[in-house]
């Protein structure tokens, strides 16, 4: 008898299961098919689509734990690849003078240009096929696509290799905080990075399918195609989305996170920050106002996350005991 009832346990379970991952796979085919009627399937689309069925057949309960705890990623890269021209045209003027302007008067004594990001420029053409240029053009490249790679390394880092899921839940939705603050600021203050007044000057843009690679085209020149550029004009759904800049608020996180869990080592938390600004403003992409305010942003973010979402949300209605290994190994048993 107590066989037999194990034996229906399971043949349960297993329906469930299966119930579970039809209706995920229908999501899914949903969403490719209203990217596909909306902005065009993409390479990225489907690879995403992929991630979330390979994680789903590990099984039931670690795939909830999965798709619920990962979900502001997920949500996010569908909000903002849903922006595409959006932002740009909700007000219908780009602020292209105010924030060069602003730039000019903190910083352009500094190096002798109206901006530092100019005198970058120039020095990129006077030192043209120089060692020093091209160790930059690499360094800087790696350091601006890590902005992409990163958060995800360390939110499996604290999610799963550190099996801290409280700790992850705070790295997250501080990271949701700042994407939505972002995205409301593209949305209200849509502002024109430096590389489009060095190549258009300040007349308002007339049309949206323009370049926005700026200095990434340097790498793409190093191993003669269009690489980057077509990539990042592909996959950049907001042209004029420079404040806040989010490749100095991620960094930020990253780093302030890293130091509150280790502590010690600051330098090489204060390090990938650094070198992430240093290579937005030399790839033209960012001002140093643009870098000041996306910091800014982030600290505002870990504070929200950590002094109201955690304690006042999340330490309620989530059990940060079930974690994800645990999770694994449950379905693993069953």
């Amino acid at each position: 008898m107590r066989e037999w009832l194990k034996k229906l346990s399971m043949a349960g379970s297993t329906r469930t299961d299966l119930k579970w991952r039809i209706i995920v796979f229908l999501i899914l085919i949903t969403y490719c098919y209203v990217m596909h009627k909306t902005i065009g399937v993409r390479p990225d689309h489907f690879f995403l689509s992929l991630i979330i069925l390979v994680f789903l057949v590990f099984g039931r309960q670690w795939g909830i734990k999965f798709l619920i705890d990962w979900s502001p990623f997920i949500i996010f890269w569908i909000a903002y690849d849903m922006m595409h021209g959006i932002a740009d045209s909700m007000k219908g003027y780009i602020h292209v003078a105010e924030p060069f302007n602003l730039e000019h008067h903190l910083f352009g004594w500094m190096t002798g240009f109206p901006v530092p990001a100019f005198y970058l420029q120039h020095f990129q053409i006077t030192h043209d096929g120089s060692f020093v240029k091209l160790f930059m053009d690499i360094y800087s490249t790696a350091m601006y696509l890590l902005h992409f790679i990163a958060p995800l390394l360390l939110g499996w880092f604290f999610w799963h290799t550190l099996n801290e899921r409280r700790t992850y839940y705070l790295f997250v939705y501080t990271f949701t905080v700042l994407n939505v603050m972002a995205l409301i600021t593209f949305m209200l203050f849509p502002s024109a990075p430096p590389w489009y007044i060095y190549k258009h000057g300040f007349v308002q843009p007339m049309v949206q399918d323009l370049s926005s690679a700026g200095a990434l085209v340097n790498f793409d020149k190093l191993l003669g195609g269009n690489y980057l550029q077509s990539l990042w004009d592909t996959f950049n759904s907001n042209r004029f989305a420079a404040i806040p800049s989010l490749h100095s608020g991620y960094p930020t996180v990253i780093a302030l996170l890293l130091w509150l869990r280790f502590r010690g080592i600051t330098w090489i938390f204060i390090g990938y920050p650094l070198s992430v600004w240093f290579a937005a403003v030399y790839l033209n992409h960012h001002y140093i106002i643009d870098l000041i305010i996306g910091s800014c942003y982030a600290i505002v973010a870990y504070y929200i996350a950590k002094n109201i979402l955690l304690p006042h949300v999340f330490d309620k209605i989530i059990n940060f005991n079930e974690t994800s290994v645990q999770s694994y190994l449950s379905d693993k048993v069953q």
